[in-house]
């Protein structure tokens, strides 16, 4: 039963890549022909194609294996968001600023996720310390960023809604650490309870 439930789950993932993958196929030919039939050229379509052949490299893993794909999917969006900017920059004649500011926050970005899946990697038994040891990791990560767009765009490092949204990261860090704590205990409780029932039956 465990097989077969297995193997349509994996026959469902794979339906669905490959309609996710026809499904951007057929958005990017059609941004393509509608954009060259109203203007002649192509001139706003390389954008969504551009973003959709981006999307179609990190979320494929996932859809084709699931939790498997985890691992294809950081490692596709590691290596190609640098390109992805880099061409938006081109088609933006941004003159590098998508680069200047994207690529430092992208980093850090991608740094932090890898910090997560680790974390889960780590603590397969335990998700609600990963989760909370991943939401703390998202303080400093965001006032890193935060750091990195303020001296490219002359903004406050933090501001009103950055403290409210660390405030409510710490929050619930305390909250998952304490239900980790609260199963944790209630695991060791339950491993001792047949020990003790067992040297009552004995006396």
């Amino acid at each position: 039963m465990d097989s077969e439930a297995e193997a349509a789950a994996g026959t469902m993932r794979s339906r669905c890549a490959v309609a996710f993958s026809l499904l951007l196929l057929a958005g990017s030919a059609a941004c393509a022909v509608i954009n060259t039939a109203v203007s002649g050229k192509l001139t706003w379509a390389p954008f969504p194609i551009v973003s959709m052949a981006f999307a179609w490299l990190v979320f494929f893993p996932v859809l084709k294996a699931g939790k498997k794909g985890l691992f294809g999917a950081l490692l596709a969006l590691s290596v190609f968001i640098l390109p992805f900017l880099y061409v938006l920059s081109r088609l933006l004649k941004s003159n590098g600023n998508i680069l200047a500011a994207g690529a430092p926050t992208a980093a850090l970005s991608v740094v932090f996720l890898w910090s997560v899946f680790a974390l889960f990697k780590r603590l397969k038994t335990r998700k609600r310390l990963a989760a909370a040891a991943a939401l703390l990791l998202a303080v400093p990560t965001c006032l890193l960023i935060n750091l990195v767009l303020s001296k490219l765009f002359f903004v406050p490092v933090i501001d009103v809604w950055d403290m409210l949204a660390i405030f409510l990261l710490l929050i619930s860090a305390a909250a998952l650490f304490i239900a980790d704590l609260a199963a944790k205990k209630k695991h060791i409780v339950s491993e001792k309870k047949p020990e003790h029932s067992g040297s009552r039956g004995h006396a």
